[in-house]
Order: C-alpha cells, then sequence, then structure tokens
C-alpha cells in the first residue's frame, strides 16, 4: 500500500505527517528479536528518527536504548508503508546480549510470522515479508543469507 497525497492521486510521495521508523530484523539463534513496553503488544525494535536524523541513524540509537545491542552490521531490505507508519526494514547484526532498557519493558523471540503471541500488526506484516524474501532467489536474498553466516560467524567469535 503507498500513500498518496491527498491534493493530487498521482503524486506518489509520502505524506509529510506520516511518521519514519527505522525497523529492525536482529535474527538471533532461537528467533527474531522482539521488545514491548508495558501493556502493550509486541514490535520489532526500532522507532521514529528525529527531524534531521537518518532512518539508519535512529536505529542505532533505537536498538541501543531498547536492547543494550551494539549494531556491527546492518542491511536494507526493503520499504514498509501502511496508513500508520512508513518503515525502513533493515537486516541487522548486533552484538551483546539483549539486556531490558527501560523499565516495564519486556524482549521476547519469535520463530514465526504467525506465532500465537500478542504482536502488532505492522510488525507482523514484515516477519511475513522477510520470511518470504529468505526463501526467494536473488541478489536481496543472497545478501540476506550472506549476512546471516557473518551473524553465525561473529557469534561465535564473541
Amino acid at each position: 500500500m503507498q500513500i498518496v497525497s491527498e491534493r493530487n492521486p498521482r503524486d506518489t510521495r509520502l505524506c509529510p505527517t506520516l511518521p519514519r521508523r527505522a525497523t529492525a530484523i536482529i535474527e538471533l539463534p532461537d528467533g527474531v528479536l522482539m521488545t514491548a513496553s508495558a501493556n502493550s503488544r509486541f514490535c520489532l525494535p526500532g522507532g521514529v528518527s528525529q527531524r534531521g536524523e537518518l532512518r539508519s541513524q535512529a536505529l542505532i540509537r533505537q536498538i541501543r536504548d531498547q536492547t543494550g545491542l551494539r549494531i556491527n552490521s546492518m542491511l536494507y531490505l526493503f520499504d514498509h508503508i501502511t496508513q500508520h507508519n512508513a518503515h525502513k526494514v533493515y537486516l541487522v547484526i548486533a552484538q551483546g546480549q539483549p539486556r531490558l532498557q527501560e523499565g516495564g519493558s519486556r524482549l521476547t523471540l519469535v520463530t514465526s510470522p504467525d506465532a500465537d503471541m500478542d504482536i502488532h500488526i505492522e510488525s507482523r506484516a514484515i516477519l511475513r515479508r522477510y520470511a518470504k524474501l529468505r526463501g526467494e532467489e536473488g541478489a536481496k536474498s543472497e545478501a540476506v543469507r550472506a549476512m546471516l553466516k557473518l551473524a553465525r560467524y561473529i557469534a561465535k567469535v564473541d
């Protein structure tokens, strides 16, 4: 789905008020890392970029703030546009052990986009796209598989 300006339906630029979010897929040996604040659904880590901040910069800041992890490498995967957010989704290799950083926050690992968990609808859709991308053939899928091999290697060295 692409958000278009109400003034000109042919204008494919994003609505200027749509939050620009950097979203991370951090695949660990037992699943993809998800975060949630108290009493909220699980989401992929990340957050909205500040004025003048690149989304990749926002992602580095947000991952550190939310999980205590340091980003080693990241690979841009795709844009995921909804009526509520404009996500730039990255596959992230992070170092360290994920830790709760904010009071009342929660961390979990999910092994499937269809897991029987309280996962936010946007994160579930992103996880489905990622699972599909991993199974495809092509340059992007090969890059994803290479990043995952690198992540496993780094995990062994740490």
